[in-house]
């Protein structure tokens, strides 16, 4: 019985040693077979990758320039999924993948068909200096052989560029952008296209729409379009927010920015809203280039309101003179009431009601007031005064024969007190208190006064 069981129990030992070695012997084989088989795959599946218009002198691109990443993918299967790209950061570069869907197409290689795709990334360097782009890891899906899929992640080789300022005249941050095939268009709009004469009020809207089309470029790229006015209180300017747009056509990419202002007239006259320029640099010809549109300059009529905001310091002003006019008129009219008038003022009126008696008698006082005479005749001896004279003594006289006799009776007394550049020079020192340096001399005459001699008499 003993003997029996042994036996059962060296059988069932075997038994179990030799399932274990065949089942190890048979894993070896599966996985050296896969191992294999990777191995195959791996090289069923190529990744390149280079920067677009490098060249071999790797000469640097511009600031703002954009600059095309290239991944390509190759296998002599098929893609049976997506391929996913490993993000990465480049510090002073922005990254944008700016096409959503690989470029696809085949190959024939050594009789074998192979399948690629091209994927495109575009950097935009947003200051001096160089950069390097790291590895990047790319994971896609490919069919096997024996069927189904398998997944696989390739990297890239790092990749080295330069950006540098492409002008003296351009600095970073500066108000401009480099792209290709760049315009610049505009349009005008009126709120005065409604009015029925089509003239330009207060109050009334202009807004000024200007918009840019470039290649190779970013929206966001593309600096403010419209230029700030100087506040000088003749328009308040409302700017809408900019319409930034990035698009693909045709394998070219399109940006575009719109900016629109609105400007509401504050003031009338004459608007200038001034012409505008924008600097850019072409990537394809490698030049520096200027757009430029031009502006506007307007009429704007007055409304009541308007035009009494804009002159009213000047109608004070007016007004206060004419106010301080009525009251010294006021005042002298209340003062000569009880006063005699000036005689100029008594020969002007008696010219003006032609009472020529009055006159004569008006010319004569003035006359003995001044000089203390009774004849205008001896006035001056002047032929053409004493012509005057005769003239001003006949009835009927004129009143331009009246006024030429006043005017020439009061010159010629003037000019006997002294020349009017004395007049002046006098009246001035007497004004501000000017006094003569040394007292005034008597004239030599080469005979001793009586002061001199009672001089020379104390001496003795």
């Amino acid at each position: 019985m003993c003997n029996r069981h042994n036996k059962l129990r060296h059988w069932l030992c075997g038994y179990v040693a030799t399932a274990t070695l065949l089942g190890a012997v048979l894993l070896t084989v599966k996985v050296q077979a896969a191992e294999a088989a990777d191995a195959t795959d791996a090289t069923q599946v190529t990744l390149k990758s280079w920067l677009k218009d490098q060249g071999e002198e790797k000469r640097p691109y511009a600031v703002n320039q954009q600059v095309t990443l290239y991944l390509e993918l190759a296998t002599n299967r098929w893609f049976t999924a997506g391929t996913r790209i490993g993000q990465f950061e480049l510090p002073g570069v922005m990254i944008k993948q700016r096409s959503e869907l690989a470029t696809n197409f085949t190959q024939r290689r050594d009789g074998e068909t192979w399948s690629h795709q091209r994927w495109e990334l575009t950097l935009y360097p947003q200051q001096s200096g160089q950069f390097e782009i790291p590895a990047i890891a790319v994971r896609a899906t490919v069919a096997r052989p024996e069927g189904g899929s398998r997944q696989i992640t390739l990297t890239t080789h790092p990749q080295r560029f330069a950006a540098a300022l492409p002008d003296p005249a351009l600095t970073v941050g500066g108000r401009w952008l480099s792209a290709s095939n760049l315009t610049l268009s505009q349009r005008w709009q009126r709120s005065a296209d409604d009015h029925a004469d089509g003239e330009l009020r207060v109050g009334d809207a202009i807004t000024r729409t200007v918009t840019a089309n470039g290649q190779d470029t970013l929206s966001v790229l593309i600096p403010p379009l419209i230029t700030p006015l100087a506040s000088d209180g003749r328009v308040q300017a409302y700017p809408a927010q900019a319409r930034l747009n990035d698009t693909q056509e045709r394998g070219e990419y399109l940006s575009t920015r719109e900016d629109q202002t609105t400007y509401i007239v504050q003031r009338g006259g004459e608007l200038t809203l001034p012409a505008l320029e924008l600097a850019w640099w072409n990537s394809q010809t490698g030049q520096l280039q200027t757009l430029t549109l031009p502006g506007q300059t307007l009429q704007v009529r007055h409304t009541p309101a308007s035009w009494l905001a804009a002159y009213w310091h000047r109608l004070l002003g007016v007004a206060s003179g004419v106010a301080l006019l009525v009251l010294a008129l006021l005042a002298m009219a209340r003062y000569y009431r009880h006063h005699p008038r000036p005689l100029g003022w008594q020969y002007g009126a008696a010219i003006w009601s032609r009472q020529w008696g009055a006159v004569r008698v008006l010319a004569y006082r003035y006359l003995r007031a001044k000089r203390g005479w009774l004849e205008l005749s001896r006035v001056s001896s002047d032929p053409a005064w004493q012509q005057q004279l005769v003239v001003f003594q006949q009835d009927p006289l004129d009143r331009a024969d009246a006024l030429r006799m006043g005017w020439r009776l009061l010159v010629r007394l003037q000019r006997r007190r002294g020349t009017c550049l004395d007049n002046i020079r006098s009246r001035l020192g007497h004004i501000i208190g000017w006094q003569a340096a040394l007292p005034e001399l008597p004239p030599l005459t080469g005979k001793p006064t009586s002061a001199d001699q009672s001089s020379c008499n104390a001496n003795r």
